[in-house]
């Protein structure tokens, strides 16, 4: 938690720093700055397909074989949850933002020229993001079903580069990233318009995000009052504690002793929560979304086509399946796909980044509870579709056996085996 903290003041103190003082900046070194900032954007378009296939690979041969047959249904039942959570964001979010009636003319007020990078790189990209994507779930599912060792060994070592080069080399210079675009704002004079726009935006997101987890618990509850509010009462705790915590891992315990109140079924709560709780995220689904629509509208008058975003959603939902455990990780997996398909820039995607952690305890929350009805609403889909069968012991262990520790930003180990459990801020 201190680090995501650390991380966030730093962020506040760009745009504090550069909002008051950004002119002080002589023009060259604001030319550096961005072309530092649109580098270091080319270095994790580049890299991101290897982040992407790592994680789905280790996720999935992470997961035993005696769970398989559930691990699969419980991949696309995720998939289709983040999906839905997407798309109704869109559908909210796109009307709520056609009835603003606020000008989101951000064209400037002088005739400065836009600020131009003081030098272009450009790095190639080797593999398109969606081979990455179906290679990390053929790769993950042969060697479920097949135990391999070499299959096993590569999946670690893989997930291992991709954490190292996220948490030891890219997110320490998450804020040069974002300064270079922050720092063309204020030269375009666009950078004060943006931040009095985005204020609203928490209203409507945090708005959203209440709607959709009381729909979700009432229909776990069957729309029982009586069961509604017992469900809530479980999942209190480890709400609050996400929220304070800005940590979803921080909360799986208190998550776990909750969906075990809720299913009345231990051993599919150790299962879902912690196989859950970084890939199944309808906070980050809810909040991410109606920024990149905002911005969207700010920069280009429009919010994307249905068309465009349903394309979009369909590959951000499986990406989900990957998000990096560092802060910040659902934008850096998301941002190659905003820029491939919605036609994002650097600036755009480092502005979505910065807003995006402001929003982050309410978007941990959101994904914590939201796995809370998910847990339930699962038990009641699986019984119906699964028949008698009910998760054993022997599967539990088998799907969280921890082979190998990783440490979370805060120096805590914790286990691999479960799934890709460890929050970034995500959350």
């Amino acid at each position: 938690m201190l680090k995501k903290l650390k991380l966030l003041f730093t962020l506040v103190a760009i745009l504090v720093g550069v909002s008051f003082f950004g002119d002080a900046i002589p023009l060259y070194y604001q030319e550096l700055f961005y072309a530092i900032s649109i580098f270091l954007k080319q270095v994790l378009l580049f890299a991101i397909p290897f982040v992407i296939f790592s994680y789905i690979f280790h996720s999935l041969t992470s997961q035993g074989e005696g769970a398989l047959a559930f691990i699969g249904k419980l991949v696309v039942l995720v998939y289709c949850s983040n999906l839905i959570a997407i798309m109704m964001s869109y559908g909210v979010s796109s009307f709520s933002l056609e009835h603003w009636g606020i000008n989101l003319d951000i064209s400037g007020g002088s005739d400065i020229p836009a600020l131009e990078p003081l030098f272009n790189f450009f790095i190639p990209k080797i593999i398109p993001n969606e081979w990455a994507l179906i290679g990390g779930f053929i790769a993950g599912v042969i060697f479920s079903l097949y135990r391999h060792p070499i299959g096993h060994k590569a999946s670690h070592y893989c997930n291992t580069i991709a954490n190292i080069f996220l948490r030891k080399l890219f997110i320490p210079l998450l804020p040069l990233f974002i300064f270079g675009f922050v720092v063309k704002l204020k030269h375009d004079e666009m950078l004060e318009q943006v931040i009095t726009m985005y204020g609203p935006v928490f209203l409507i997101v945090i708005s959203m995000q209440v709607c959709y987890l009381t729909f979700l618990y009432l229909l776990g509850a069957g729309f029982s009052l009586k069961k509604f509010f017992y469900y809530l009462r479980n999942v209190a705790t480890p709400g609050v504690t996400a929220f304070s915590a800005m940590s979803s891992v921080a909360a799986m315990p208190l998550s776990v002793v909750a969906a075990e109140q809720n299913t009345k079924d231990s051993n599919l709560a150790k299962l879902i929560i912690p196989s859950t709780v970084n890939i199944h995220t309808i906070g980050s689904a809810i909040g991410m979304t109606t920024l990149m629509l905002i911005t969207s509208l700010v920069y280009t008058g429009a919010v994307p086509e249905l068309s465009v975003f349903i394309k979009f959603a369909l590959f951000w939902a499986l990406a989900k399946f990957a998000v990096a455990a560092v802060p910040g990780g659902a934008v850096i997996v998301a941002a190659p796909l905003m820029e491939q398909y919605l036609g994002f820039s650097g600036e755009m995607i480092g502005l979505i980044t910065v807003a995006y952690m402001f929003f982050d305890p309410f978007g941990t929350t959101t994904n914590v509870l939201g796995n809370g009805a998910f847990a339930i609403l699962f038990s009641k889909l699986n019984a119906f579709i699964g028949g008698k069968h009910k998760v054993t012991e022997e599967e539990v262990e088998e799907a969280l056996e921890p082979e190998a520790y990783l440490e979370d930003e805060e120096g805590h180990d914790l286990p691999e085996g479960a799934a890709v459990c460890h929050e970034e801020s995500n959350s």
